[in-house]
């Protein structure tokens, strides 16, 4: 679940703009030829892009993009499990519109049929989370803890409904290409610190949310499989 916006100021490094649905429905994070996850572009969900944009035109939440130190494991925390596509829209224009962010507040999204989604806005090429240097963009998904941290949220309350095999597989491959395109090793321990506040943390680099912050956040049925989800996405480097 969304823990605060905190921490997202910052250097502007890579400026969003409103061309997200010059992108196809489907693009491609890639970290060799062997090792890709195809990905709903924010386009083929059908993300509304003027939730991005003040009354004035003005981009509320600019993209600031930094090196990754570790990646996150979110869920939800509800949704019927009826219509997933319905369920991104919803977590996005709570993010965005309700609670004032500009943006949805995770990199990435899951579905049961292990349907990976663009989150964050990251620039006009069509990649999701990173720039073209190769650098993430800054979201809010875990509070003083953001920068640098790549947030996946699996939809569901996972503390009542077990994670699919679909999902936990997605999970595992998106993870492996995140840690492959950052250089980390999925099962070790990292001292992150944060480039915007300084603020530090030592967490294992493929963590759940509950490992920055008390929280019952990704889900009862869902930590417990962190340890087998990280030796699988080591397996894949």
């Amino acid at each position: 679940m969304l823990a605060g916006a905190a921490g997202v100021a910052g250097t502007v490094l890579f400026g969003g703009t409103a061309q997200a649905a010059a992108c196809g429905p489907d693009v491609e994070l890639r970290a060799r030829p062997d090792l890709a996850v195809t990905v709903r572009s924010r386009a083929g969900w059908g993300a509304n892009e003027n939730h991005r944009f003040d009354s004035a035109g003005k981009e509320i939440w600019p993209a600031e993009f930094y090196k990754i130190q570790a990646v996150t494991v979110h869920h939800a925390g509800y949704d019927d499990g009826k219509d997933p596509v319905a369920a991104v829209r919803d977590i996005y224009y709570n993010h965005a519109v309700t609670s004032g962010y500009g943006d949805i507040g995770y990199h990435l999204l899951i579905d049961w049929n292990g349907v990976v989604y663009e989150g964050r806005y990251s620039g006009t090429d069509c990649v999701p989370v990173l720039n073209p240097s190769g650098l993430a963009v800054n979201a809010a998904h875990v509070v003083n803890y953001n920068a640098a941290n790549v947030g996946i949220c699996l939809l569901h309350n996972l503390s009542t409904v077990q994670p699919t095999q679909a999902a936990l597989d997605a999970l595992t491959r998106t993870a492996a290409v995140l840690c492959s395109l950052s250089k980390l090793d999925p099962t070790a321990t990292i001292k992150y610190t944060n480039p915007i506040n300084n603020k530090t943390a030592t967490v294992p680099s493929l963590s759940g949310h509950r490992d920055w912050a008390e929280t019952e956040c990704p889900g009862n049925l869902l930590y417990p499989q962190l340890p087998q989800i990280r030796a699988n996405a080591k397996k894949l480097l």
